[in-house]
C-alpha cells in the first residue's frame, strides 16, 4: 500500500472492525491507509472522500457492507479456511493410491532398497580396502639394549657396556595399510551375483506386494459400490412397502381388506427398516475398509465414482495361465532365488581353494618409530584351510539342499498360480451365468409384483402376495449387483496373478 499526500480539504474515512463505524481524519494527518493503528484495532478499509455530507453518507453505507464482508472473510480464515475438496475415487485412482500410500507396499519397496544396498556393499569387496591407523604409546622408559663390553676393551673404550636405543619413550604409529584380493576361487564374484539376485528378487516381491495391495483396495472399492447399490435397493423397497401400507390402510377403511393385511404390511415395513439399517452399516464398514487400504484419514472427504458393470472381455484360459506364469512377480522372485542359491553353492565351494590377497602399508610419521619398525611394506598373503572337521562339506551340502528346496517351491508356486487363474476363470464364467439368471428373475419378480398389486387393488389378492413379490424383486436385484461384484472381482483377481492388475483397472473402469 502506498503512502498518500492529499489536500487538507478532504477527509479520509476508515472503518474499524470493533465498532463498524466510520472514523474521519484529515488527510494531512495520515501517512498510509493500510494497517493504521487505533485504539479499536487496525482499519480494514479506507477511501478518500470529499467533504460533502451526501457523499459521506453514501460512503458510510458502502463501508458497512464492506465491513460485513470483511468479518465473513475473517471468520472463514479463523475456522481454518475453505472446506477441503473431496477426493474422487474410481477404479483407476484406487489402484494408484494403493501402491503409493499403503503401508505394506511401502514396507516392501523399502525392503527392496535395503537389498539393493546389500548388493552394493557386497560388490565393494572386489576392490579391497585401505585403512588409516594411528597409535600412541608411552613407555615407562625408553627401550634400550645394553651389551656388555669385554673386559680387555673396557680400559680402551672407557665403557663397561654399550647401550643401543630400540624405541623412544614416546612411540607413535601413523600409517596406511591396504589389501586387494587377487584370487578367491570365485567367492567374491559369486557372492556379488548372489546379492544382485537377492536385490532383483526383492524388487519382484515388492511388485507382487503392490498387486496384492491393489487387489485388496479394489475389493474394498467394489464392496463400496455393491453396498451402495444395496442401500438404494433397500430404500426403494422400504418406500414400496410404505406405499403398500397406505393402500392396505385405505382398503381396510373401505372394507375391502382385512386387518391382517394392515398388520402384515406394518410388519413388512419394520422388517425392511431393519434390513436398510444393516445395509447402511455394511456400506459404512466397506467405506472404512477402503480408507484403511488407502491409508486415508477419516477427516479426508472422498467421493466414490463408478458403478458395477458386466465384464464382456473374452478370456482364453490357456493364454491366461501362460501369461500368469511368464509375468507373475512371485515367480520372477523365486527364479532370482534359484540364481542366488546356485551362487551360494559356489561361494561355499570356493573355501576349498587358496585365498590370495595383496597387502601394502606405509608409515606416515617416522620420527617416533622403533628401530625394528619398517617405514613401508608390500607383499602377498595366502591362506588355505587344511582341516576344519568337515565344516566346509556341510556348508556345501546345506547350500545344495537349499537350492533343491527353492526348486520345489518354484514348481509348487507355478502350479498354485495356474490353479488360481483357473479358479478365477471358472468363477468369471459362473458369474456370467448367475447374472443372466438374476436378470431373468428380476423381470419375473417385477411382473409378479405388478400383477399382485393389481389383484390387491381390485380386492382379489392379499397383502402377503404383494409383499412376497416385493421381497423377490429386491432379492433378484441384489443378486444382479452381487453377480456384477463377483464378476469384477474374479476378473481383477485373474490379472493380479498376471501382474498387470493396475493397468487393467485403468482400462476397464466405468
Amino acid at each position: 500500500m502506498k503512502s498518500f499526500v492529499q489536500s487538507p480539504h478532504k477527509e479520509v474515512a476508515l472503518l474499524t472492525p470493533k465498532t463498524g463505524k466510520l472514523k474521519r481524519h484529515h488527510a494531512h494527518a495520515i501517512d498510509c491507509l493500510a494497517n493504521h493503528p487505533t485504539s479499536s484495532g487496525p482499519y480494514l478499509f479506507a477511501k478518500w472522500l470529499p467533504t460533502s455530507h451526501c457523499n459521506r453518507m453514501q460512503t458510510a453505507k458502502s463501508f458497512r457492507m464492506a465491513g460485513l464482508f470483511g468479518w465473513i472473510l475473517l471468520a472463514v480464515s479463523a475456522s481454518g479456511g475453505l472446506a477441503q475438496p473431496a477426493m474422487n475415487l474410481d477404479m483407476s485412482s484406487v489402484a494408484t493410491l494403493a501402491m503409493s500410500r499403503n503401508w505394506t507396499s511401502k514396507e516392501a519397496h523399502q525392503d527392496a532398497k535395503t537389498a539393493a544396498a546389500v548388493a552394493k556393499k557386497t560388490a565393494s569387496m572386489r576392490w579391497g580396502r585401505i585403512d588409516f591407523q594411528s597409535q600412541y604409546l608411552r613407555f615407562n622408559d625408553p627401550i634400550e639394549i645394553h651389551s656388555p663390553i669385554p673386559s680387555n676393551l673396557v680400559p680402551v673404550l672407557g665403557l663397561s657396556s654399550l647401550t643401543t636405543p630400540v624405541a623412544p619413550q614416546d612411540n607413535l604409529h601413523v600409517d596406511l595399510a591396504g589389501g586387494v584380493p587377487l584370487f578367491t576361487g570365485g567367492k567374491i564374484t559369486n557372492a556379488i551375483r548372489e546379492a544382485n539376485a537377492g536385490a532383483k528378487a526383492a524388487v519382484a516381491v515388492a511388485d507382487d506386494t503392490d498387486n496384492d495391495v491393489v487387489l485388496t483396495a479394489e475389493r474394498s472399492y467394489l464392496s463400496v459400490l455393491l453396498t451402495r447399490e444395496v442401500v438404494k435397493l433397500n430404500e426403494s423397497a422400504l418406500q414400496a412397502y410404505k406405499e403398500h401400507l397406505e393402500h392396505a390402510q385405505s382398503a381396510f377403511r373401505q372394507g375391502t381388506a382385512a386387518k391382517y393385511d394392515v398388520i402384515r404390511a406394518e410388519t413388512a415395513v419394520a422388517e425392511q427398516e431393519k434390513r436398510l439399517t444393516e445395509a447402511t452399516n455394511q456400506s459404512e464398514l466397506a467405506g472404512a475398509a477402503l480408507r484403511t487400504s488407502l491409508a486415508l484419514e477419516d477427516s479426508v472427504p472422498v467421493e466414490i465414482n463408478g458403478h458395477l458393470f458386466e465384464i464382456t472381455d473374452a478370456v482364453d484360459l490357456n493364454q491366461a495361465m501362460n501369461a500368469a506364469v511368464q509375468s507373475s512377480p512371485i515367480l520372477k522372485a523365486l527364479n532370482q532365488k534359484l540364481v542366488a542359491d546356485r551362487s551360494a553353492i559356489r561361494v561355499q565351494e570356493a573355501d576349498y581353494l587358496p585365498q590370495v590377497t595383496a597387502v601394502a602399508g606405509r608409515e606416515l610419521v617416522t620420527n617416533k618409530l622403533a628401530q625394528t619398525d619398517p617405514t613401508w611394506f608390500a607383499g602377498a598373503r595366502v591362506t588355505l584351510e587344511l582341516f576344519d572337521g568337515g565344516e566346509r562339506r556341510a556348508r556345501v551340502q546345506e547350500a545344495r539342499s537349499q537350492l533343491h528346496s527353492s526348486e520345489f517351491e518354484y514348481h509348487h508356486s507355478e502350479e498354485q498360480i495356474r490353479l488360481a487363474v483357473r479358479s478365477c476363470y471358472l468363477e468369471l464364467q459362473s458369474q456370467r451365468s448367475e447374472l443372466a439368471s438374476a436378470q431373468k428373475a428380476a423381470q419375473l419378480a417385477a411382473e409378479s409384483l405388478r400383477l399382485a398389486g393389481k389383484r390387491f387393488e381390485v380386492g382379489t389378492g392379499t397383502s402377503l402376495e404383494v409383499l412376497d413379490a416385493n421381497v423377490s424383486l429386491t432379492a433378484s436385484q441384489i443378486n444382479i449387483q452381487q453377480a456384477l461384484y463377483e464378476m469384477n472381482l474374479s476378473y481383477l483377481s485373474m490379472h493380479r496373478y498376471q501382474g498387470d492388475i493396475a493397468e487393467v483397472a485403468a482400462r476397464i473402469q466405468k
